[in-house]
């Protein structure tokens, strides 16, 4: 696994939250379906054979064979980003270090995440004609587009540094699961180790503002920094069961290690430090979110997980 400049990875934490910060400041959800609407007209120009097979693995290399067409095609959809959240990816970059020939294996991760992004938007915006309001729109929807979005942010930015890791399709939801899984594993030591991690806490957090219409400032109200903690730490418990086997028995240890992970970053980055939270209650609130089809109570029960 190639290490990434820290430099690149620094610019990937600015840019996710310039850009959310922008939507959290608007209209929130209307800027939202808004950006879904333009992504999902790319989405119609494909062809059958242009799309990938939703819950099936296969080797995305396969898929992704015809290299010039599919980075022309991510260069658009990094424009209607930039346009949206007024923010600087440098789509003309894509194509341009393409057509040296280097790093055509390496654009595989950005093109992935490209049609990722798609896929999610594509949804939301099938959500939104349903729906009577957009209020109606489920929280999920939107926060898997969101984290869609933060990650081809973070993959367009570290294009030409890239991290190296293999990705099989298996639907939008366990696809974004497995990039923000190997953010938080990334297997590389010191300081860019540290920073990667901190992509995988960032896209969830800066998701959850922009879809609340808050910023970090608000986490001050000891209400909504339980809030905060309680939903990093469900969606985080949730990306790490998807591919890890934990013992029932560990799971209460890993919540209380997740939120207090989380109460490192938000003084971290957001200088909230000087509020008591009550972790029992955040333990058995996010207790209350594990599927139910999980026994709690048996300690024999292991997830058997997806692997790797």
């Amino acid at each position: 696994m190639a290490e990434p400049n820290l430099d690149r990875l620094r610019e990937v934490e600015s840019q996710i939250e310039a850009g959310f910060r922008v939507h959290a400041r608007g209209q929130r959800r209307v800027q939202s379906v808004r950006l879904a609407d333009d992504l999902a007209d790319i989405y119609d120009e494909l062809s059958e054979s242009q799309l990938p097979i939703k819950n099936e693995t296969a080797d995305i290399g396969t898929f992704f064979s015809n290299a010039d067409r599919n980075l022309q095609r991510t260069r658009k959809i990094v424009e209607v980003i930039e346009d949206s959240l007024d923010i600087g990816l440098g789509h003309s970059k894509l194509t341009r270090i393409a057509m040296t020939g280097a790093n055509l294996n390496s654009a595989v991760a950005v093109v992935t995440a490209a049609h990722n992004l798609l896929l999610t938007a594509n949804e939301l915006d099938d959500a939104h004609r349903i729906a009577e309001s957009i209020s109606d729109i489920a929280k999920q929807q939107f926060l898997e587009f969101y984290r869609s979005l933060g990650i081809l942010i973070a993959e367009a930015i570290l294009f030409t540094t890239p991290i190296n890791y293999r990705v099989a399709w298996k639907g939008t939801r366990y696809l974004n699961n497995r990039i923000l899984y190997k953010f938080r594993h990334s297997g590389l030591t010191g300081t860019g180790d540290k920073l990667l991690k901190g992509l995988h806490r960032l896209i969830l957090s800066e998701s959850h503002y922009a879809i609340k219409g808050i910023l970090p400032a608000a986490l001050r109200s000891p209400d909504e920094f339980v809030s905060y903690l309680s939903s990093m730490t469900s969606q985080t418990l949730n990306i790490i069961w998807d591919f890890t086997d934990i013992n029932v028995n560990q799971v209460r240890t890993k919540i209380e290690e997740i939120i207090l992970e989380y109460q490192a970053f938000a003084a971290d980055k957001y200088g909230i430090s000087d509020i008591n939270a009550d972790i029992d209650a955040i333990v058995e609130n996010v207790l209350t979110e594990i599927p139910g089809d999980i026994d709690l109570l048996n300690t024999d029960s292991i997830n058997p997980g997806y692997g790797l």
